[in-house]
């Protein structure tokens, strides 16, 4: 099964529509394997976004030009990823680096008509908006111009597909934070590889302009907060009674049969929720997501009874 997908359409939909092909690699490789794997060599469309995913890592990366950039509150910029595409905001602090020579930039650096990838978790909550908006960015790579990979590369630096291979002597490589580490942590991890030219052997060889490793979780942790593990310990995860805590938050809800939607509204928002389901679906004048709850919403006995996170969403 192959472990990087890449897909590459022209955006007239959700995000959330998408449909992921395959991987596509350097222009210059020798494709001709003698194998039945698919390569995908369809000219990217004007006002597309390419988007990698990869089973091993937790993150998916989208790749197109910037269309537009908005300022907004609390140090937040928006970033349009081509004209009906993908808006994804990022924090002034969030890590922007550069795949021409490696460098820390800022949200600053960003430009209308350059290219970016813009790394997200892969489960980020998405409004059904267009352009659909993301919660922020994890990380940025602007001057994204070359070939991309997004794979697991072994101890030999050939990703799982066996069309790449990196040399690594002088290379760029950064975790997430954009802090430094070094070629051997690219090793059995899911890895972002900005690159050029490369060979027509099989596997094709290239040097990285930068290397992204954003398949180790340990690498991108944030440091224990002690003081906030506390407070997590003391919040009761317990289901809650849906009707009760619906109401006493100025909610009315409609429960006409097992079967049928759950209605949650206060006349601004509406909440849909179903039995044996945790998908939540939120509706209102300023919001319009599908977000998921930490458990299904079950009967008990006559009681409707909702994962304790459903009174987040009210």
């Amino acid at each position: 099964m192959k472990k990087n997908i890449l897909g590459k359409i022209a955006i007239a939909a959700f995000i959330s529509t998408m449909v992921i092909g395959s991987s596509a690699f350097a222009d210059t490789a020798d494709t001709s394997t003698g194998t039945d794997t698919a390569v995908e060599t369809t000219q990217e469309a004007e006002n597309s976004i390419e988007i990698l995913k990869n089973e091993k890592s937790d993150y998916v990366v989208y790749k197109g030009t910037v269309t537009d950039i908005e300022e907004g509150d609390d140090g937040y910029i928006s970033v349009t990823i081509s004209e009906t595409g993908l808006k994804a905001n990022l924090a002034d602090d969030a890590v922007v680096m550069d795949a021409a020579d490696g460098s820390i930039k800022t949200t600053a650096d960003i430009k209308d008509g350059m290219n970016i990838m813009v790394i997200l978790g892969v489960n980020s909550p998405m409004t059904m908006s267009i352009p659909p908006m993301t919660s922020s960015a994890v990380a940025a790579v602007i001057n994204a111009d070359n070939n991309v990979d997004f794979s697991v590369y072994n101890d030999e630096f050939v990703n799982a597909e066996n069309t790449l291979q990196l040399n690594t002597e002088g290379i760029i490589v950064k975790d997430i934070k954009g802090e430094d580490i070094t070629a051997d942590d690219i090793k059995g991890k899911a890895a972002l590889v900005a690159y050029g030219v490369s060979t027509r052997s099989i596997p094709a060889q290239t040097t990285p302009s930068l290397v992204v490793v954003i398949g180790d979780e340990t690498a991108v942790e944030p440091e224990a907060d002690t003081e906030n593990n506390e407070n997590e310990e003391t919040v009761d995860k317990s289901p809650v009674k849906l009707r009760e805590v619906c109401e006493n938050a100025g909610y009315t809800v409609k429960w006409t049969s097992n079967d049928e939607p759950i209605e949650i509204t206060n006349g601004e928002k509406t909440i849909v929720v179903n039995k044996d389901s945790n998908k939540c679906t939120i509706k209102g004048s300023e919001v319009d997501i599908n977000a998921e709850l930490s458990g299904n919403v079950y009967l008990d006995g006559d009681t409707m009874m909702a994962p304790y996170d459903l009174a987040s969403y009210l």
